[in-house]
């Protein structure tokens, strides 16, 4: 959970040069010894220059908990819960789960993809 900013999303994405803008995550895997983090994006975007130019397909980011943490430059003002209820799962159990949070830029993750 992250407490919302008070940047204006519209803003957030204006000041990328070039990266990924997720919009929806699917599903991932974290190893909760290491803090290493790999998430399915379903909905994503490629910015260039302050503008999204077109969708991108399987795109994929990878990290490191604990360091993406310390590369959120800006928090936008949109804070909301998905009023769906999702599920985490391992070895066959499962267990529901809570799923928000505002706009962030993260710098520095590793995306993977196709336009």
């Amino acid at each position: 959970y992250m407490l919302g900013g008070d940047k204006d999303p519209k803003e957030i994405v204006a000041s990328i040069k070039k990266g990924l803008y997720a919009t929806n995550f699917g599903g991932g895997q974290v190893d909760i010894t290491s803090g290493k983090f790999v998430f399915s994006a379903s909905e994503a975007y490629w910015v260039e220059n302050g503008k999204i130019q077109y969708p991108v397909k399987g795109a994929t980011i990878v990290g490191n908990g604990p360091d993406a943490l310390t590369r959120v430059t800006m928090i936008g003002d949109d804070m909301a819960l998905d009023s769906g209820v999702g599920t985490c799962g391992k070895e066959g159990q499962s267990v529901p789960v809570g799923v928000g949070q505002p706009t962030l830029r993260i710098d520095g993750l590793t995306v993977g993809g196709t336009a």
